[in-house]
This record gives C-alpha cells, structure tokens and sequence, in this order.
C-alpha cells in the first residue's frame, strides 16, 4: 500500500515539473536593447511579455534596479498597464519608468509572475535583466 501511494506522490510531481516547463516555454520576456540615457532624465524601457493565445490569466511585472545610476519610479505593473502589441493580446508591451539620477551603469531587472491553465493552472515566474548605461548631463 505504502508503496503505491509514494508513485502516486512520484507521478503527480513529475507531472507538475513537466507542466512547470512547458509553461515556461509558453511565455517569454524580450527587454529593449542595452541603451544610454541621459544624466537627470525620465525614460520609458519597453518590455514586452508574450503569453500563450487566449490568456487573459493575472499579470504582474516587477522591476527592479541594481546599481545607484537608475531609479525604478514605479515598482509593478499589471496587466491592465499593458498595450498590445499590432493588436495581438498575447504580445503585451510594457512601458517601464525609471529616472536616470547619475552618471554610471546600472542593471534593470524585470520578473514578470502569471499563470498558464491547460488542465491545469501553473504559475509561472520568469526574469530578464538589460543594461542601462547613463551619461552625464
């Protein structure tokens, strides 16, 4: 009996890592390209977040930002904040804004957490990360 119920146990948890990876294989984030920003500027970094057709599950998108040249202004976005991409819903673009505060490099990280339901639902966790480089005034 024991042994029984440890396969059941075994099968659900292979099922759910076969899952998990396929989800992640179902959405994607694409960062604009490394870029220079101006010392004492507001700017917009485009990230777009493509979801598998007809997914209308929770989104919610959180940078951050290492290094002292960059402020995030805002720390979530949902997916109300999104604009689709040439009409298509599953390709959402995201305008992420930062303050460029100083002259030097700093890296933006973006973690986008949703959901992908087939017969199941499975959330999903991904991050990227770009350069952002800042000139001085």
């Amino acid at each position: 009996m024991r042994g029984d119920s440890v396969r059941v146990v075994s099968c659900a948890l292979l099922l759910a890592a076969a899952n998990l990876a396929l989800a992640r294989e179902l959405v994607q984030i694409e960062l604009a390209p490394e870029r220079t920003v101006r010392a004492g500027s507001h700017t917009a970094v485009e990230v777009i977040v493509q979801l598998p057709a007809g997914n209308n599950s929770p989104l919610l998108l959180t940078p951050s930002v290492e290094g002292e040249a960059v402020e995030v202004v805002r720390g979530r976005l949902m997916r109300p904040d999104a604009k689709a991409v040439d009409g298509d819903h599953s390709r959402l673009r995201f305008e992420v804004p930062v303050l460029a505060k100083s002259e030097g490099t700093a890296i933006l990280r973006v973690d986008v957490m949703t959901y992908v339901c087939e017969r199941v639902c499975v959330r999903v966790v991904l991050r990227a990360s770009e350069v952002l480089r800042v000139r001085g005034e």
